[in-house]
């Protein structure tokens, strides 16, 4: 395996060539991998560096962009902010809601405690139909608002 290794590697360093930038006589530019031959002279060629953004305006493209970098990282952050605020909102509101039903369901369970005890005292015929009526609207209302689900255990 290493043996594969040290020859891997010997085989891609002999890959490497060079290049010569030639101007010959006739004022013609030539590229090869052999050294210019007479009657021409070497061409030193220019290195541009790999990003496009170093290659222009002397570094001002790149730090354009790292402005608009930190300006689009700024407004990201503001707006995850301004959406954990409105998510806040949103939890409390509900939180609210959840409250007030709650409490509206404990009034109504109070009143139907009432009213099953002035049904249990003796009553004319007459009254007690009647609060057995209320009775029954009363929990009507209770099933309605799913009172169920705020009973405390």
């Amino acid at each position: 395996m290493r043996y594969a290794l040290c020859c891997l590697l010997l085989g891609a360093m002999s890959c490497q060539a060079e290049v010569f930038k030639c101007r010959s006589a006739d004022g013609s530019v030539v590229y090869g991998q052999q050294p210019c031959p007479a009657g021409s002279r070497a061409v030193e060629m220019e290195t541009h560096p790999f990003s496009v953004i170093e290659q222009n305006d002397g570094g001002q493209a790149a730090k354009r962009y790292r402005e608009q970098l930190r300006q689009w990282s700024d407004l990201r952050d503001k707006s995850r902010q301004a959406d954990a605020k409105a998510e806040l909102r949103e939890r409390s509101a509900q939180r609210r809601k959840w409250l007030a039903e709650r409490e509206h369901c404990r009034r109504l369970d109070a009143k139907r405690a009432a009213l099953d005890a002035n049904l249990r005292r003796g009553q004319p015929l007459q009254e007690a139909e009647r609060v057995k009526l209320r009775l029954a609207k009363v929990e009507d209302q209770m099933q309605d608002r799913a009172c169920h689900l705020y009973k405390e255990d």
